[in-house]
Order: structure tokens, then sequence, then C-alpha cells
């Protein structure tokens, strides 16, 4: 079962003109902690992103939806996860997506905004009668074709004017990797 998804995932994503990132990241529902050196410092499944650590929901824009529209947002906060993999102390986040995308975080932009590594999207009245969630159920996975299965979200009302839409790479559509930049 993991295999085939992970397939349609891929072709998904090559429909999309971008192709899986290179070597160790090969599978985009796992995220990589890793040391400034590369070395792997930690891995977390979705699920472990899930049960190992509190969950935080913004109900948040994005830089791509509409003014009026908000999307609510599940998972834990990037700075726990950094601190639980012990590279919290680092001035900066080198965050690799696997598309091989990169973007730099700074600590002091995680530490005073506080993004989510959101692996789940709450359930809307569309997505049951579509099929995507039960009835009752209140949140679901995130698609790739919806920037997940894992999507950095901020709280975008929070941010600074001038980040948007100068700082728009902070949302990092399906990372596979944290490394720390010294």
């Amino acid at each position: 079962m993991q295999r085939r998804f992970l397939g349609l995932a891929v072709a998904a994503i090559m429909t999309c003109g971008t192709a899986p990132a290179i070597g160790a990241y090969d599978n985009p529902e796992m995220l990589t902690i890793e040391k400034a050196s590369g070395d792997i410092a930690q891995t977390f499944t979705i699920e472990q992103l899930k049960t190992e650590f509190q969950p935080h929901t913004y109900d948040t824009r994005t830089p791509w939806t509409k003014d009026d529209e908000t999307i609510v947002f599940r998972g834990p906060l990037m700075k726990d996860v950094l601190a639980k993999a012990g590279i919290a102390e680092n001035p900066a986040i080198k965050v690799i997506a696997y598309d091989n995308f990169v973007s730099e975080i700074r600590m002091d932009e995680i530490q005073s905004f506080e993004p989510i590594l959101a692996v789940e999207r709450k359930c809307t009245a569309d997505d049951i009668s579509q099929g995507s969630c039960k009835e009752g159920q209140e949140f679901r996975p995130i698609s790739m074709l919806e920037k997940g299965p894992i999507f950095v979200v901020w709280p975008f009302d929070r941010l600074p004017s001038a980040y948007v839409p100068a700082r728009n790479s902070i949302w990092v559509f399906f990372p596979v990797a944290l490394r720390p930049i010294q």
C-alpha cells in the first residue's frame, strides 16, 4: 500500500513538472533532520509528527489563496521539531523540498512567527461531498497537489507586510529535510 501511494505521489509530482530530490530524500512522507555536516540527526514520519508533538492549528491565508480565503492547517511547531532533534540553537535552517527547492529560514523568524510543519488540513463540506473526508472527520492528510504531505505554514496575518510577497520562499511545499546553517 505504501509503495502504491508513493508511486502515485511521484507520478503526480512528475506531471507537475518537478522531479524528486536526489539521494536520501526519496520519501516525501519522511522528514529528515540533519546536522550541519549533513549527517542525520533524526527522522520523523508523518505519523510521528502527528503523535510525538503537540499539534498546533492555524486558520490562515497563504500567499496563493484569495484575500478572504483561509485554510485550517494542523501540525507541530517547526521549532519543537528542531529542538527535539537538537538543532534549534543554530542561526538559520536550510529547508530542502522533495523537488530540490531550497529555502533558508532564520531561527529568529522561526522563534518569532512559529511556523508549523502542517501534515493535515481541516475537512470542508466539499471534502465530504467529494469523499476526501467522512462525515464527522475533522482533519485529513494534505495531498501533494495541495502542497503536502508536509507543508511549512506560517500565520500569514502575523507576518510583516514586507514578507509578502518578498519572502514567499519561507512557505515550503513538501519539505523532506531540515539542516542547520552555521
